[in-house]
């Protein structure tokens, strides 16, 4: 079963997204990705052990097999550059997942924010605006392969229109929020916003020596 939903994840007929836009200021193009982690995500679970959940301020609790996203929901093959809020970017990166705001509207959103979990731990928080437009996708997919481990398997959340930390690798939980929470970055100082286009990249500089774990 397994193998078979990965092939058909694969092969399957997909729609497409193209997120194209001026190059950010203050970015460097790069040839390959620096790999960041800020836990060790443990064991890489197989593709039916799978599920993410869209919980908090919902109408409908909602949890999806990874082996659904990957063989029955809609899917969507987006190409985005990719950009490091340490300043190095990678352009025309495919990935290939299905859509938060597809998700999201499965579980009826009553929050204006959103926490995404990964099963390490780790969190960053976004409007909930981020994930309701077209190119924002919960990935599984990336140029043409299953996601690699390094790059955030078995599920990726990829928000082009942010800076590349607000993309949680190993994704399990998509929380919907009434009040905006601050994720791992964010309480380090990063930006709540995380806007390239916009330099975002950190809120001020004594929040720096702040570090606190919030679990959901």
């Amino acid at each position: 079963m397994e193998q078979q939903a990965i092939e058909e994840a694969l092969t399957r007929k997909c729609g497409e997204v193209v997120y194209s836009r001026e190059w950010p200021p203050n970015q460097v193009r790069a040839n390959k990705f620096v790999i960041y982690d800020a836990f060790d995500p443990g064991r890489p679970p197989s593709v039916d052990e799978v599920k993410l959940e869209v919980t908090g301020a919902v109408d409908r609790r909602l949890e999806v097999t990874l082996i659904d996203m990957m063989t029955k929901l809609p899917c969507v093959d987006l190409v985005m550059d990719f950009h490091c809020v340490t300043g190095w970017s990678v352009s025309n990166v495919k990935w290939r997942g299905v859509q938060t705001k597809y998700l999201l509207g499965l579980a009826g959103p009553r929050g204006r924010f959103a926490m995404a979990v990964g099963l390490d731990g780790y969190t960053t928080n976004m409007p909930l605006d981020a994930l309701t437009s077209e190119e924002s996708i919960v990935a599984y997919a990336m140029n043409g392969a299953i996601l690699p481990r390094k790059h955030g398997y078995p599920l990726r959340l990829v928000v082009p229109s942010r800076y590349a930390w607000k993309s949680a690798k190993y994704l399990s939980k998509l929380v919907v929020m009434n009040e905006d929470e601050q994720g791992y970055w964010e309480m380090l100082g990063y930006h709540d916003n995380g806007d390239p286009w916009l330099e975002e990249r950190f809120r001020a500089r004594d929040a720096l020596m702040m570090r606190r774990r919030v679990s959901f």
